[in-house]
C-alpha cells in the first residue's frame, strides 16, 4: 500500500491511497487524515482511492469511528474519489452510511467535481 496525506493552501486535506488491500491498512490511512485535519483545524478532507480493493464491510475497516467524528457537524466535509466502478460503488455505499450517522460525505469518479463541491461555500 502507497499513500499520500498533505495539507493543501486551499484549505482542504489531501489524502491519497493506492494498492490497499486490508482493513489494517484502511485503519490506519483514516487515523493519519484525522491527525492531519486535526493537526490544521481543516474539517474538508479529499480522499482519492485508486488501485485498491472496494470496501463494503464498513465496521470491518474502522469507517463507523471516522463517521463518528464526522457526525453532527457538517462543517466537516469529506469528498471521496475512485477511479474504478467497483470502488465507486463502495463509495456510494460509504456516502450512504455516512449520511445516516449525519456526516457529510459525497463520492465522486474525478478530482475536479470533487474539489468544487469540498471547496464550496
Amino acid at each position: 500500500m502507497l499513500s499520500r496525506i498533505s495539507y493543501e493552501k486551499e484549505g482542504y486535506v489531501r489524502a491519497g491511497l493506492f494498492d490497499r488491500r486490508t482493513a489494517e491498512e484502511t485503519h490506519g490511512f483514516l487515523e493519519s487524515i484525522i491527525a492531519t485535519a486535526a493537526e490544521h483545524d481543516c474539517p474538508r478532507v479529499l480522499i482519492s482511492v485508486k488501485a485498491s480493493a472496494p470496501l463494503f464491510q464498513v465496521e470491518q475497516y474502522g469507517l463507523s469511528k471516522y463517521f463518528n467524528t464526522l457526525s453532527g457537524n457538517w462543517s466537516y466535509r469529506v469528498a471521496l474519489v475512485s477511479d474504478s466502478d467497483e470502488t465507486y460503488a463502495s463509495h456510494q455505499y460509504i456516502e450512504f452510511l455516512a449520511r445516516q450517522h449525519g456526516a457529510c460525505v459525497k463520492s465522486f469518479r474525478g478530482d475536479t467535481p470533487a474539489l468544487a463541491w469540498l471547496l464550496a461555500d
